[in-house]
């Protein structure tokens, strides 16, 4: 009786090891076929809160004529024909200075895209687009800034105040111009907000920081308490490190560092944050070098911004930073970052809990380690997460590609 109960034991052992030698893996990446035609990239994703995903990039065609396009994502996760928002041959182009889309209201989207002021390479405009009908036509181009200065203005962040406006955050180089007519002046960048109403004009304009980063991407959330701006400081002693301000019952903050990595650095790293809020939580991720250790960052609020934890080190190789966080519907983030592995330039996915706990690193794609590569962009809906990025192919042709990853198989 002793050997028979063995018997089925080791039966029983064989049949669940040859069960789970059988079962296919779970498929974490599902690549889906993007909107976009050759010459694209800059792609950037926004979810409305009603859950309709959009993307944004440019393409770029003969006698520089770009254009700024705009895709929805179906029910099957195919993407609709796109649609021009705008374009133009006197756009400033860049991997690292993309346009963006924010929704507000019911049906209204704004947009914007850089077009040159003058002949000098950084003299360029923010521009700003609006829709009222769901991005099925949009308004002429308008300045978000004030000033006539031919300088830089860039590196833009938008979020929705209310049903009818939203506010725009953006690097401005208006001192640097005053500063050549006027010796008194500093020669700083500035970073500065404006809010729009769903007519596209302008309600407030704010200058939040005066000596900013030059030409790192800033990123803008909204709060319970209001929204909350995340940007790269430059100190007087070059010490580039995160700062934050926040629009409190109507006021801004005074500029405060998220953490003090005390990372110096004599020029701008063009490598700015990123951020996703819900409820009260917020979430930041960001790149840093110092010490000479290139490292990417996590760190949670639970307070609206008021206050913030200890920063979590993730479990990178040698990262080149390029980030993008969202929270999900536990309050864990999933972040992506562009990382070396063997000589090899990647795109890595990571689930990371409040606690400190991280998944198992998913590679998204091997990518290129060149500018153009640009910054992959993500959002998430119903536990997926959907994710672009530029592709660099033979003779250095770009064009976006698209993918969803399974969130709930990320442990």
């Amino acid at each position: 009786m002793k050997l028979k109960f063995l018997q089925v034991v080791f039966f029983y052992a064989l049949l669940i090891t040859f069960n789970s030698c059988n079962t296919k893996p779970v498929e974490v990446v599902t690549y889906i076929t993007s909107p976009t035609g050759l010459n694209s990239s800059e792609s950037s994703l926004h979810k409305t809160a009603d859950g309709t995903i959009y993307m944004s990039w440019i393409e770029t065609g003969a006698n520089n004529l770009s254009a700024l396009k705009l895709s929805r994502l179906n029910d099957d996760n195919s993407w609709s024909e796109p649609k021009i928002i705008a374009s133009g041959n006197d756009w400033f182009v860049n991997w690292a200075d993309f346009p963006s889309l924010t929704s507000f209201g019911n049906n209204s989207l704004a947009a914007h895209y850089l077009q040159k002021s003058a002949p000098d390479t950084f003299a360029y405009d923010v521009m700003l687009s609006v829709s009222n009908d769901s991005g099925n036509s949009w308004s002429e181009g308008f300045k978000a800034h004030t000033d006539s200065t031919t300088s830089e203005h860039g590196f833009v962040s938008k979020v929705a105040i209310n049903d009818t406006s939203f506010l725009s955050v953006w690097l401005d180089g208006r001192q640097t111009a005053y500063a050549e007519k006027d010796s008194t002046i500093a020669r700083e960048m500035t970073l500065r907000a404006a809010t729009f109403n769903d007519n596209g004009k302008q309600l407030e304009e704010y200058l939040l920081d005066t000596r900013v980063c030059d030409c790192c991407q800033t990123d803008t959330a909204m709060t319970e308490n209001g929204p909350i701006v995340i940007y790269r400081d430059r100190s007087q002693d070059e010490i580039r490190d995160i700062y934050y301000v926040r629009q409190v019952n109507g006021q801004w903050t005074e500029p405060k560092a998220l953490h003090h990595d005390n990372w110096k650095i004599e020029g701008c790293p063009v490598n700015g944050p990123a951020m996703s809020t819900k409820d009260n939580t917020v979430a930041i991720i960001w790149f840093s070098v110092a010490n000479n250790l290139p490292s990417v960052k996590v760190i949670f609020s639970n307070s609206n911004g008021e206050s913030f934890d200890t920063p979590i080190a993730i479990g990178d190789k040698d990262p080149m930073g390029r980030v993008d966080i969202e929270l999900l519907d536990d309050k864990s983030a999933l972040i992506s970052w562009m990382d070396t592995i063997e000589g090899k330039t990647v795109i890595q996915i990571q689930r990371i809990y409040q606690d400190g706990k991280q998944s198992k690193i998913t590679t998204l794609t091997e990518a290129s380690d060149s500018r153009s590569s640009g910054f992959p962009r993500m959002v998430v809906k119903n536990n997926k997460a959907y994710l672009s990025w530029t592709n660099v192919g033979d003779k250095e042709i770009l064009s976006v590609k698209t993918a969803i990853i399974d969130v709930a198989a990320m442990q």
